[in-house]
């Protein structure tokens, strides 16, 4: 398939599917705002018309499987890594070798049908919130970082989604069935009413140049000889044997299979232009941003080595950062996401400071753990991304935290003896001596928030105590 640039596309005025994407009414912290400082595409919009899909007049020149599956991930303007991911794009294309099989797909939307589950999934996560193509993905004019982010999201949100429905996938060959693949019915219907959207909405891919509605070009085989060719015939219902009018003789001709075209049919269901994130997008961008940091900076805390590095030390913080996605893609310690979102930003003493949206988490434009050990992080008290602040760098949460004293070896601190603090709970002595010999002296220790004392030392000071006393009684007396 020849390629054409995304200027070149003719997405023309017709719609396939009229299905519009309806929102609910916003909570009042999440109105909409119009400051200057953010694009539209980058702010809330309450009320958001986005179609099904895209129209099928021309096949797509982009594939988001190539930017998804190998990922290239920017940690700072100019520092990257590439990734390798599961690929869930393989084994979309339905064959079909028997009528009832074809007849099934064509009658009615059915998520059993993996391209169905994979469409409505990269709907959602893209359509549904409201990122696009051209203003989120594929976009040049926006921080590295951000757009990074954004295909992080889509592949990530894709997966979890996915997951919520139950669905085996391509590799999970034990289990997974292109025509009959598992899925969790009610959360479908969960999801559906997340996103404002019917549960019987058409997630089919009908863009068919053979006028077969989606189940593709016929493929004829014929007689003894292993020879298939393909044919747009018109399927009729049926995959029965026909006559072969060129060879009378033989008339073996018969329906082999019918199958889809490789038109990457889930590019479709993405938004090409966006006029802002829906509601339902800005909760799911900010857990897509909470497993973003945890993942690329966690994997850095544990190995304590860079991601960009070179060596086995970046490959192995690389390969964490996978064991980690797909922990956050099966939602393991689903409820602490955001207590480890603000660890690991400690943890690894980065400062966040890049603005995506209003209302959206802040994340680090350096998103590269700080081996400094004269730093000890940055205090960020600001997490999350106001209407004042401008979108991609904004120059905040500069205030540094002091580095812990650490004890130099052979170094005892001058600090004074605390003074003694007693309480009635605290158990009587029975013995004054002195430790034998060989023995080590007993220190002070704290409990809880007395300070136990050896019994040698209390009874010195009891001692000491009661000669002070004597002494001011004597004096008084000769006064």
């Amino acid at each position: 398939m020849s390629a054409i640039t995304l200027e070149e596309m003719d997405y023309g005025q017709k719609r396939i599917n009229s299905t519009k994407l309806k929102t609910e009414q916003s909570p009042p912290y999440a109105r909409q705002v119009e400051p200057s400082h953010f694009p539209q595409e980058f702010l809330l919009n309450e009320s958001p018309t986005y179609d099904l899909h895209q129209p099928f007049n021309k096949p797509n020149s982009y594939d988001v499987r190539e930017i998804l599956v190998n990922m290239d991930l920017y940690v700072s303007e100019s520092d990257h890594f590439m990734i390798k991911l599961r690929d869930i794009f393989k084994n979309y294309i339905h064959t079909y070798k028997e009528a009832e099989t074809a007849n099934a797909w064509l009658k009615s939307p059915n998520m059993q049908y993996w391209d169905q589950q994979l469409n409505f999934a990269m709907w959602a996560t893209t359509t549904g919130c409201g990122v696009s193509i051209h203003d989120h993905l594929y976009n040049e004019n926006i921080p590295a970082q951000i757009r990074s982010f954004f295909r992080f999201h889509v592949y990530f949100m894709t997966r979890r989604i996915l997951n919520q429905l139950g669905c085996p996938l391509p590799d999970d060959t034990d289990v997974f069935d292109l025509n009959n693949n598992v899925f969790n019915e009610v959360e479908y219907h969960k999801i559906c009413d997340e996103f404002g959207v019917d549960y019987n909405t058409d997630f089919r891919f009908s863009y068919d140049p053979s006028g077969n509605n989606g189940i593709g070009i016929g493929y004829q085989w014929y007689g003894g000889a292993a020879h298939i060719k393909h044919i747009q015939r018109k399927y009729q219902g049926s995959m029965l044997q026909i006559p072969d009018a060129e060879d009378e003789a033989r008339r073996s001709y018969k329906w082999y299979k019918f199958q889809n075209a490789d038109y990457r049919p889930y590019n479709y269901f993405i938004l090409k232009n966006s006029a802002g994130f829906t509601q339902a997008g800005l909760g799911r961008l900010n857990r897509s941003i909470e497993a973003y940091i945890y993942c690329v900076l966690g994997s850095q805390a544990d190995t304590r080595v860079s991601i960009v590095d070179s060596g086995g030390g970046a490959q192995e913080t690389r390969q964490k950062m996978k064991a980690l996605l797909e922990d956050e893609i099966r939602g393991i310690n689903e409820d602490d996401s955001i207590p480890r979102y603000q660890n690991v930003i400690n943890s690894t003493r980065v400062k966040l400071d890049l603005a995506i949206s209003p209302s959206l988490w802040l994340l680090p434009s350096k998103m590269i753990i700080n081996l400094n050990t004269n730093v000890a992080g940055y205090n960020n008290f600001l997490q999350q991304a106001t209407e004042n602040m401008k979108f991609g760098y904004n120059n905040i949460n500069n205030e540094v935290k002091k580095p812990a004293l650490e004890k130099m070896e052979g170094h005892t601190d001058p600090i004074k003896r605390p003074v003694l603090q007693r309480s009635l709970a605290v158990e009587d002595t029975t013995s004054s001596q002195m430790a034998p010999a060989g023995h080590e002296q007993p220190t002070r220790q704290w409990r809880g928030s007395v300070l136990e004392a050896p019994e040698h030392d209390i009874l010195h000071e009891y001692a000491t105590l009661g000669t002070l006393v004597g002494a001011i009684l004597l004096t008084y007396l000769f006064i």
